[in-house]
This record gives structure tokens, C-alpha cells and sequence, in this order.
């Protein structure tokens, strides 16, 4: 019965909806309720870089506290980033569910309260005792560090110094690159999933943040790589596949020392990201065409070409 059990818990974790699965029997119904079953699901579907921000999307009446030491447990990566947007979200800023983690007594309708103003906000509906876990653990990776002012992406964004791709230097990165290796590999730096939707989601200025300094520095997509968070190229393709043209045809095409580049100067540059798993999809040279609309007639033809070799080469 018990090899039956686990089974049954490998074909939950593949379902596309779980609630449809639970409603057939009782004995789905039990696995459905199964904090091991649902932490299986949520990595299998999101993977261990956004199990945590999906689990905390769906709810209390799916995320309890066993369902959360269950994913810690199962390595889902606890980046300083999700506590931050997390207290953030949930009245951390005043320090109202700061005090909760001294008293530990609050009960959950005071704390349904205290967000009641933020309802149908990502991490509106969280449980105090799994917050409060949440927040212990991260103290126990982060420290004090955990309560820095503002957020790992400001931090980013300041390190990279810049709001457009062209004034953005490669020498100001290297400058700063130990500091971005620090927020990557030893705060796991990584974005909310994207959405131009839904609340809660990582919106394009942000990942705007993201794919300029990719574009700038690739092997920041290895360190992503490292602690496990494998969408960076998913995540960030189109904006980073965009970024690549716009850094080789600048709106200012006055400067001093740019020079138009053929198809094979783009085809080696832009080959460095598809090494690294980015891709040149329909959206990615949609996007391309559509940034460069107004100067089809100037260099429609070498663009076309690149997306030629590109093509040719996979």
C-alpha cells in the first residue's frame, strides 16, 4: 500500500490542476491534503526558484506550515529578495508583523486584519505561523542582512548605475562585479516570475534591470545557473535577445566611434547568448522589428540577415 501511496504522490505531482484530481475520490482527496505531495508538485511545476512565490500566490488554504518545511526542506531556494517583497507586502515595512515574530501570539484573524486593505494582493491570504517561519529561516541564512532598506533589485539597479542600456558601461559592472556576485550567489538574487497582469509578479522594469546587465555581463546568467534558478533565459529572453540588438544599433547613431555591424558581427555576438540558452523566437524578433520600425529602410536588411545565420546555425 505504501509503494501504491508514493505513486499515486509522482502522478499528483504532474497534474495540471490539482483541486479537479482531489474531487475524484477520497483517496485523492488525502493525497491532495498531503504536505509532502504538494511541495512535490509545486517544484515539479515551478521549479525551486519560483516554488515559493507560487505557494505563497495560492493561499493559506493551500500553503500551511507543513507545506512550507516541506519545501525548505526539499531545497526551494529562500531568496533574500522574496522576504523583502514579502514583508513589504504584508506590513513588514512598519514593523507590525516584525512584532509578531517577538510575540508569537497573534492569533490568524488578527492578521487577516492587519491585510485586509491589500486583499487579492500576492501573499495577502499568508498564515501568521508561516510567515513567521518564513522569516526565521531567512534570518537564519541572512542574519541581519535580511532587513536591509529597500530590495536586492534597487541594490542591482544601483550597482549597474544606470536607466538605459547605452550609458550603461561594461567597465562600471566589472567594477561591481563581486558586489553582483554577492547579491547572486550568496543572497539568490532571483525575480518574481514575469506577468504584465497579474499582481505580485515581476513587472518589465524590473526585468529591464535584469536583461541589461545580462547583456552586458553573460556570465551572470552561469552564476543564475549555479544556485539554481534555470528560467534566467526564459524569464528574460526576449528582453535580452532585444537588448542585444539595441546595444549594436544605438537610437544616437552620432557617437564617435559606432559603426554599423553586419550580419556576421551580430551573428557573433548574439551567439554568446544562444550558447548560454536564450533563444531567437517568434517573440524575441518580433520584438526586435517592432524596436527598430523606424529604421527598416536604414538597417532592415542586416538585422534580417543576422536572424538568417541565426536560424541557419541552430
Amino acid at each position: 500500500m505504501k509503494i501504491l501511496y508514493e505513486i499515486k504522490i509522482v502522478i499528483f505531482k504532474y497534474v495540471e490542476n490539482p483541486i479537479s484530481l482531489a474531487l475524484a475520490n477520497r483517496a485523492w482527496y488525502t493525497i491532495f491534503h498531503d504536505p509532502h505531495a504538494r511541495s512535490e508538485w509545486l517544484l515539479n511545476k515551478y521549479g525551486r526558484a519560483h516554488a515559493l512565490f507560487h505557494a505563497v500566490r495560492l493561499g493559506r488554504n493551500f500553503l500551511t506550515l507543513d507545506v512550507i518545511k516541506c519545501l525548505m526542506a526539499k531545497k526551494a531556494i529562500l531568496s533574500r529578495y522574496f522576504v523583502q517583497r514579502l514583508m513589504l507586502q504584508c506590513g513588514g515595512c512598519d514593523g507590525r508583523l516584525l512584532e509578531l515574530r517577538n510575540t508569537l501570539n497573534v492569533n490568524q484573524e488578527d492578521f487577516k486584519r492587519l491585510n485586509s486593505s491589500q486583499k487579492h494582493h500576492w501573499g495577502y491570504d499568508l498564515s501568521v505561523d508561516v510567515f513567521i517561519y518564513i522569516l526565521e529561516e531567512a534570518i537564519k541564512l541572512y542574519e541581519s542582512d535580511v532587513y536591509i532598506k529597500g530590495n536586492d533589485f534597487d541594490l542591482l539597479h544601483l550597482l549597474t548605475a544606470s536607466s538605459s542600456m547605452i550609458s550603461l558601461s561594461s567597465e562600471r559592472i566589472q567594477v561591481d562585479i563581486e558586489q553582483i556576485k554577492d547579491l547572486i550567489l550568496n543572497k539568490k538574487l532571483i525575480p518574481f516570475p514575469p506577468s504584465t497582469r497579474e499582481h505580485g509578479y515581476e513587472n518589465v522594469h524590473q526585468l529591464n534591470i535584469l536583461a541589461r546587465a545580462i547583456v552586458l555581463y553573460p556570465d551572470l546568467v552561469n552564476l543564475w545557473k549555479q544556485i539554481g534558478y534555470h528560467e534566467i533565459c526564459k524569464d528574460t529572453n526576449s528582453l535580452v535577445i532585444r537588448g542585444v540588438y539595441l546595444l549594436l544599433f544605438p537610437s544616437n547613431t552620432d557617437q564617435r566611434n559606432w559603426v554599423c555591424p553586419d550580419e556576421n558581427v551580430i551573428f557573433k555576438k548574439l551567439k554568446i547568448f544562444i550558447d548560454l540558452g536564450f533563444k531567437l523566437d517568434n517573440q524575441s524578433i518580433r520584438a526586435v522589428i517592432y524596436l527598430f520600425r523606424d529604421r527598416i529602410s536604414e538597417i532592415g536588411e542586416v538585422i534580417l540577415k543576422s536572424f538568417y545565420l541565426i536560424c541557419k546555425d541552430k
